[in-house]
Order: C-alpha cells, then structure tokens, then sequence
C-alpha cells in the first residue's frame, strides 16, 4: 500500500468566483463538468457539458487531459472517474479533486476503480467534515492507501470491474422485463376472466 499523495498529483479544481461564473452561456469559452454528470458506478451520464464564460483567468494547468481522474469532495457519496475526451476547453470545479497519477505505476481506470471502492469509502467516512455539507480536504485524498499491483494486474482488475457493472445492469433489466411480463399476463387474466352478477 502506498500514499495516494506520492503517485498522483493532486489538485483541486477551477474556483470560480461570482453568481453568474458557472451560469451556462451559447459559446461560453470552457465546457464545466459537473457531478451531476458522473454516475456512482463512475460512468459518464453526458458529454455534453455546460458552456461557461468566467471573468477570470484560468490556469492551462486546471483543464482536464484525458486520462485524468475526477474525484467529487463534497456530499455523501464516493466516486470517481477517468475523463476521456479530447476536448482542450473543459474544466472541473472547485467541488472536485484533480488527480494525475504516475503512469509508471498506477492507471487512472484503476485508481478511479480504487477511490469508488468500500475500502476507500470507509477512509472517507471518517475523515468527512462539515456540518450541512460534508467535505473531504485534500489531506484525507493525499493520505489514502492505495494498492499497487503490477499494471497488468490493475488493467485486468478494473476490466473485470466493468463487468460486474455489465453483469448488474443486465440482471437489473432481466427482473424489470419478467415484472413487464408478469403483470401483463395478470391483466389478460383478469380481463378474460367473466364475472356473474346476481339477478
């Protein structure tokens, strides 16, 4: 197990600053992510991000390159994603950690598999702070232990991952497709079924 602060670079993402700096604008300058566009099994909902225009500057540092991990500090839930586009205008914000791992030793699909996992939620847990909403600071990121089995052993690891997530969403539509079925058949049934009123 090694700390996650000394095989990623980790950053917080853009602050943007005034009411109207996340306000979606046609041809806005940058694309936003937000975690309303990442799943909690760390799927991409969407590509199509809000275009914004903030007034000030943002470092060419802070947009995100494929291959960077995404990991929301704020709210209740643990996920993370890797982000796989090309795009050269697309930002996270401030309620996101920015990770780079060194792909020496660590894949970003492994690491994002990682921070999703119970292992790391329960880290998290008990490092969140706040009151109304809970926040994990960097040092609770920088911290975690992470495991480093080769990199082959990581890609093997995150593509059996996928396909749990496939598994369970098939096994998810099999059960609501039967439920379609059955209650259809019940309401033929009931339908073909005749009722005698006294006289």
């Amino acid at each position: 197990m090694t700390k996650l602060g000394s095989i990623a670079e980790v950053r917080m993402g853009a602050t943007l600053r005034g009411r109207d700096a996340t306000r979606p604008v046609p041809n806005g300058r940058f694309r936003l992510v937000r975690i309303g566009d990442i799943s909690q099994d760390g799927e991409w909902i969407t590509d199509q991000f809000d275009r914004i225009n903030p007034e000030e500057s943002i470092s060419p540092g802070l947009l995100l390159r494929p291959g960077d991990v995404l990991f929301p500090n704020r709210g209740a839930r643990t996920t993370a994603c890797v982000f796989r586009f090309a795009y050269e205008d697309a930002l996270a914000g401030a309620q996101f950690f920015l990770l780079r791992p060194d792909d020496q030793v660590l894949l970003p699909e492994f690491l994002a598999w990682y921070l999703r996992s119970d292992d790391a939620a329960r880290h998290f847990d008990e490092r969140r702070t706040g009151t109304h909403v809970k926040i994990i600071q960097r040092e609770a990121l920088t911290d975690l232990n992470v495991p480093l089995p080769p990199l082959k052993a990581q890609g093997l690891i995150v593509e059996l991952s996928r396909l749990q997530i496939t598994e369970r969403g098939l096994t998810s539509r099999i059960a609501e497709l039967k439920n379609r079925l059955l209650t259809h058949q019940l309401i033929q049934t009931a339908k073909s079924l005749k009722t005698s009123f006294p006289k």
